[in-house]
């Protein structure tokens, strides 16, 4: 018989893992580069110098893509059965009481177009149409391109991390690419050794890149809020990044629902909820007006715009 026949959630759990090492393939590239933060360095060499020395980088994370995208056809098939991922004709199956045996990861499992046409088939919680087929295909080609070294030209990092947060988005929800991504960094051995607090928010680096890589309006497809609005320091993620190690400039609360009378800001960073003060800021140089009572830290009022203490 066929025995350690796989499940749903064991493709979905090495999809997730290749999708987030797609990512950070790319985005520890970007990082090297932008740590630099010297004008020399900035003026003489630019960041599409970088991504060109980076071409395996970039080839490896898109090989990383498509597999997870087989990864998750074949967890949506395994729903109905996993045997259907045998490439195997049904006479030859170890399946008769008296057959050895066999371990389903010792198997031939189908590929290619008969993976796709399977995953088509077969009854699912993901809306199958031309539109997700055409996205499959295209990297499926292009990963075909870069592995046969024809080509490759078009697979850039805006390609890779858009449709990154496309599979996860397309699978699992919006927000899902930062969930998992932040869950990666918590599951590390090494994760609190510094700073948990510290490390825990330093996620928001994630949020940059993707925005500097493929733009807010398409960001905007893989985060469940309006992220188009007005950005405000997020009042938890500040009060843990800014010490010895790190400063945090970036702004990812945002008014929840975006309105001029909202009292309420959600973090896309932490995901925590905040209570405002809808006040203008004493600062004649600040048009903020959005404050935050700090009572656990400073014990201040806080603008959200500039950060300054009311």
């Amino acid at each position: 018989m066929i025995i350690n026949s796989p499940r749903r959630i064991d493709f979905e759990a090495v999809a997730k893992e290749n999708l987030c090492q797609a990512f950070i393939l790319l985005y520890n590239v970007y990082e090297n580069y932008i740590e630099y933060d010297d004008e020399i360095v900035e003026q003489e060499v630019s960041i599409n110098d970088i991504w060109k020395h980076n071409n395996g980088t970039i080839r490896t994370a898109l090989i990383l893509l498509y597999q997870s995208i087989e990864g998750l056809m074949k967890s949506v098939i395994c729903e109905t059965s996993p045997l259907l991922l045998i490439d195997k004709p049904r006479k030859d199956w170890p399946t008769l009481p008296m057959s050895d045996n066999k371990d389903f990861d010792s198997l031939y499992t189908i590929g290619g177009e008969s993976l796709l046409t399977t995953f088509c088939a077969v009854n699912s919680n993901i809306e199958i149409n031309s539109s997700l087929i055409t996205f499959i295909e295209d990297v499926r080609q292009k990963r075909n391109q870069v592995i046969h070294g024809t080509n490759i030209t078009s697979v850039t990092p805006n390609y890779i991390i858009e449709n990154v947060l496309k599979t996860f988005t397309l699978w699992f929800g919006k927000d899902a690419w930062h969930i998992n991504l932040k869950r990666n960094v918590i599951e590390n051995p090494l994760f609190g050794y510094l700073d948990s607090d510290l490390e825990g928010s330093l996620s928001y680096r994630y949020l940059d890149f993707a925005l500097d890589i493929i733009g807010k309006s398409s960001l905007s497809k893989h985060i469940s809020f309006n992220i188009k609005g007005h950005q405000y320091f997020c009042p938890k993620c500040k009060s843990e990044i800014d010490g010895d190690y790190d400063s945090l400039e970036s702004k990812w609360a945002f008014l929840n629902p975006n309105a001029p009378t909202s009292n309420n800001l959600t973090c896309a960073n932490c995901y925590q909820n905040f209570k405002i003060i809808r006040d203008k800021c004493n600062r004649k140089a600040c048009n903020g007006n959005v404050l935050y009572d700090d009572n656990e830290n400073t014990g201040e009022l806080i603008c959200l715009t500039c950060y300054a203490a009311q």
